[in-house]
């Protein structure tokens, strides 16, 4: 069909040009020193729990060893013996600038434990197994700085120290005491050595040394 004369054709839209595609943005090197930073961390800690891991050469070895009073026993990373074990029917912490003291409706039972390292300072914490399986942990009615728990075992020689525990006198015989490192608060309690003492006393030696319990047992704390 013939156009009509003066008319123009409509030129067809103008589209616009599509944007420029920035570039990616850069990652700052510091991002970039961190994530390797992070990476070395993480491939450490999975070579560290490695070590914890027992091979098939290891699997029979024993994470107990096992001795009574006087008798030293070594683990892979401490030795431990069990000097002496006594009873009180309450116990005074005696501090610098106070006394604590407290009583209880059981027993303490204390032990004097010496140890020491091979390689490397640690730190060791104590519970109490009795004859029937069960378990009490240090009294927190002593306060931890007057234990050996607080101190740090030193390679190369002997230092010692005092566990306290709460036990009903009839629980007494034939109760153990266990020592071992304390457990990393990172990695857990995953395959930790431990030293376990038998106390040597019987019913009748028990009901002795429980009847003759100090009033007060006095330590520095």
């Amino acid at each position: 069909m013939a156009a009509s004369p003066g008319f123009v054709p409509q030129a067809p839209p103008h589209r616009p040009a599509p944007p420029p595609v920035a570039p990616p943005p850069r990652v700052p090197v510091w991002r970039k020193i961190v994530a390797a930073t992070l990476g070395v961390i993480l491939i450490s800690a999975a070579v560290y729990v490695q070590t914890f891991v027992l091979d098939g050469s290891r699997l029979d070895d024993p994470l107990t060893v096992s001795g009574g009073i006087q008798e030293a026993v070594s683990t892979d990373v401490f030795s431990a013996r069990l000097d002496r074990v006594e009873f009180a029917k309450s116990v005074r912490v005696k501090k610098q600038f106070g006394t604590d003291e407290d009583t209880t409706d059981k027993v303490f039972l204390v032990v004097k434990v010496g140890a020491t390292a091979p390689r490397r300072p640690i730190q060791l914490t104590s519970h109490l197994v009795t004859a029937d399986g069960l378990r009490f942990d240090v009294t927190d009615h002593v306060t931890d700085t007057a234990t050996l728990g607080s101190k740090w075992v030193q390679p190369g020689w002997w230092g010692s120290g005092l566990f306290f525990f709460e036990v009903p006198p009839d629980k007494v015989p034939g109760a153990r005491v266990v020592v071992s490192q304390k457990a990393s608060t990172i990695f857990g309690d995953q395959y930790l050595a431990e030293a376990s003492f038998d106390l040597g006393l019987d019913g009748a030696k028990a009901g002795q040394m429980i009847q003759a319990a100090k009033d007060v047992y006095e330590v520095s704390g």
